[in-house]
């Protein structure tokens, strides 16, 4: 009876024991949090009940259901994939691809998955496909002769032929949304405070205003400002060995991740290498601030999943600096949260799984660079980027580049910034600008819903229901219709080659009485009811709104695209039954120089208008910025086919101009923004978003300003696109 009993109970016990052997290799943090886990039981058709069980308590099939479940949640996403590493890949790697995406497509890669079939790493995604964001980092860095711009795009849009690898230690920080290499603290630290505002400003009545100002008034990095200022104002031989050293600057800001529930607001400092025995000793200057008082170190001890550290803490006016030295190098931190995902990682990604992308921005850093400063992926990216670049690696794929000096001449040197490109990437670009990637059809009424309580329908819910699907079908067969034509569209255009002229912000036509009363509601909705007044703009019941921002500034922009062969008279047609059927105005027409340019009025600053000029194919927002690409195409006005280039894209912007109205845009979006991701709630106030945008894209914004008008040459390189000041 004991062997029987034994033969009975056996496969519950090993079904149990099974999960905890297998999951003995998570990391400290995913055991944490999958033992705070609720685990439900599910039956062979996927429905839930509740049984109140623990992660430990539960069967092996219930473990393997919940984790599966919880890939849906961005939160638990990493540690469902962690816990699920311990069946075998095959059992469970299609649904994880279909619920976790790009972060479950990188995880089964790192884990040595391969499909069946020709292609092992299709799941990895498509190797030339460009999606949405378009922009995966910007880079801006001093070099001995000047600056230089760079772009991150798409890895579909260049060769990836880099080498550069991020530094021992550094690969073990949680991904930042600000990453800044200095080849010497000091120096690099005043380079970025003149290159946004610097110090004492004459005009500002001697007020420090910049970067400096900003970030003094900033709640997340003003405190690390406030005590490396006095680093700017004096020098001191004590200070020259930690002053002149290389130094990386990550800093974390933006509040929650909306995407992975992290919180990792503060900056971090990191000096690679051992420090010199005395220059050990200066590191407690950092806390001899003259506003502090009382005892200003202290040694403390931090626990984290399965382990524990040593971290000295200095203190100074406004709060305490956090540091701890390893053997890669001295980091310190102005708040504890960056430094505790340091030494104990957890489901934040850290540097080490953004290798490719430290890969391309890295290869930008040249022998001679003073000052990088990188704008990384948002915080909350997923790592799309790393999957196509590694597909793209181990395929060998390449994207050639040819420059197209033709196409500047639709380039006009009028507007606040003026682009032309050459062919290879442009097709791409063009193509995943003109793409429609929502396929879902429209919902066709069901009968039922038109009957009261199952009864058979009355003759008016008959005639109802039968309008209704009239009214979806026909929906149907316009959307298709408009697909079709712009197809056809797309296949008459040239794309190896194009040009872009943008030209500030088109300001929003005056508002109504009635449209002023209806934003004033909004704003009494927003203060008494967020919900109700999110409802009221998404049902269009707030009649100012319907164009870029708020009440409706439009961009002033224009596109330039050459057309194939004798395609004109079919583009001029398709664009006639297009515009009309895509924006609601009146549509109207006006001769300007041999051409005739057509504009779609709205009731909006948007107001679409399109010409064409001999064999050139002109798109904009509004008419003004058509009239002047038109200008150029007819030689009454300067463009940039004026001088000779053979690089692959040329740009001459109006850098004040442009800086502003970039800084005003920049500003809008960050004061009208919240934690939650959605405007629901109280806004940003106007000292927090002009730190953020000072930390953020100050750097960016005066390199900007200080090159005023200039022209600019863009080339492909390892490090993406990277444009220098000719």
């Amino acid at each position: 009876m004991r062997n029987i009993a034994w033969a009975r109970c056996a496969p519950v016990v090993v079904g149990l024991a099974l999960p905890i052997q297998a999951h003995a290799q998570l990391p400290a943090w995913a055991q944490e949090r999958v033992r705070t886990w609720s685990v439900a039981h599910y039956d062979s058709r996927g429905n839930r009940s509740w049984t109140g069980k623990t992660w430990e308590q539960s069967s092996s099939d219930d473990q393997r259901a919940e984790a599966l479940s919880r890939l849906r949640n961005p939160a638990d996403r990493r540690a469902a994939l962690w816990a699920l590493s311990g069946w075998p890949l095959g059992t469970w790697a299609g649904t994880a691809l279909e619920r976790g995406g790009a972060e479950a497509a990188q995880f089964l890669y790192q884990q040595g998955y391969r499909q069946g079939g020709t292609d092992a790493l299709a799941y990895l995604g498509s190797p030339d496909r460009v999606d949405r964001p378009w922009t995966h980092g910007l880079g801006l860095h001093l070099d001995r002769n000047g600056w230089r711009f760079q772009w991150i795009p798409s890895p579909a849009l260049f060769t990836q032929a880099g080498h550069a690898t991020l530094p021992k230690g550094l690969e073990l920080a949680a991904q930042p949304g600000v990453l800044i290499h200095l080849r010497q603290l000091r120096p690099g630290l005043e380079q970025l405070v003149t290159l946004a505002g610097g110090r004492g400003n004459p005009e500002a009545g001697g007020q420090n205003v910049g970067v400096v100002a900003a970030l003094t008034q900033s709640s997340r990095a003003g405190f690390m400002v406030r005590h490396l200022e006095p680093w700017l104002k004096q020098a001191s031989p004590a200070l020259e060995p930690l002053a002149q050293r290389e130094a990386w600057v990550l800093h974390y800001g933006g509040g929650a991740d909306r995407e992975g529930g992290r919180d990792l607001q503060g900056t971090l400092v990191f000096i690679p290498g051992d420090l010199p025995a005395r220059t050990q000793l200066v590191m407690a200057l950092l806390k001899l601030n003259p506003m502090s008082s009382g005892a200003r170190s202290r040694v403390v001890t931090w626990k984290g999943a399965g382990t524990s550290t040593e971290v000295q803490q200095l203190r100074g006016s406004g709060g305490v600096f956090h540091l701890i030295q390893k053997a890669e190098g001295t980091w310190i931190s102005d708040r504890e949260a960056p430094l505790r995902a340091l030494l104990f990682p957890g489901a934040a990604p850290m540097l080490r799984e953004r290798q490719e992308w430290a890969r391309v921005a890295l290869s930008a850093m040249a022998p001679d660079t003073e000052l990088s400063f990188w704008i990384a992926p948002r915080i909350g990216a997923d790592a799309a980027f790393e999957n196509q670049a590694l597909r793209r690696r181990l395929a060998g794929t390449q994207q050639g580049t040819w420059p197209n000096p033709f196409v500047a001449k639709a380039a006009p040197r009028t507007g606040a910034l003026t682009l032309s490109l050459g062919a290879g990437p442009t097709e791409k670009l063009v193509g995943a600008l003109l793409r429609v990637d929502d396929d879902t059809a429209f919902a066709v009424p069901q009968m039922p819903e038109f009957a009261n309580g199952g009864q058979a329908l009355t003759p008016t819910q008959m005639k109802a229901y039968q309008e209704a699907v009239g009214r979806a079908q026909d929906r149907q067969r316009q959307r298709a219709a408009l697909r079709q034509d712009a197809a056809a569209l797309q296949a008459c255009l040239d794309l190896r080659g194009a040009a872009l002229l943008w030209n500030g912000w088109v300001g929003a036509p005056a508002l109504s009485p009635a449209e002023k009363a209806s934003l004033s509601e909004l704003a009494r909705l927003r203060r008494e009811d967020p919900w109700r007044a999110m409802q009221a703009q998404r049902d269009g019941k707030i009649a100012a709104f319907g164009g870029f921002g708020e009440p409706g500034m439009a961009p002033s922009l224009a596109l330039a695209l050459p057309i194939q062969g004798a395609k004109r008279a079919q583009v001029e047609n398709l664009l006639k039954k297009l515009l009309p059927r895509l924006f609601k105005g009146q549509n109207q027409k006006q001769v300007f120089g041999a051409s005739e340019i057509h504009r779609v009025m709205t009731a909006q600053a948007f107001r679409p208008a399109w010409t064409l000029v001999a064999d050139t194919l002109v798109l904009g927002t509004d008419e003004a910025a058509v009239k002047a690409v038109s200008a150029g195409l007819q030689g009454q006005a300067p463009t940039l086919a004026d001088s000779e280039s053979r690089a692959w894209g040329r740009m001459e912007l109006d850098g004040a101009r442009a800086a502003k109205e970039l800084e005003n845009l920049l500003l809008a979006f960050l004061r009208s923004r919240t934690g939650s991701g959605w405007w629901i709630g109280e806004t940003t106030s106007a000292d927090e978003a002009a730190g953020e945008l000072a930390f953020s894209l100050g750097p960016f914004l005066g390199a900007v300003k200080a090159l005023g008008p200039v022209r600019l040459e863009w080339n492909w390189t390892a490090g993406g696109l990277e444009g220098r000041p000719r």
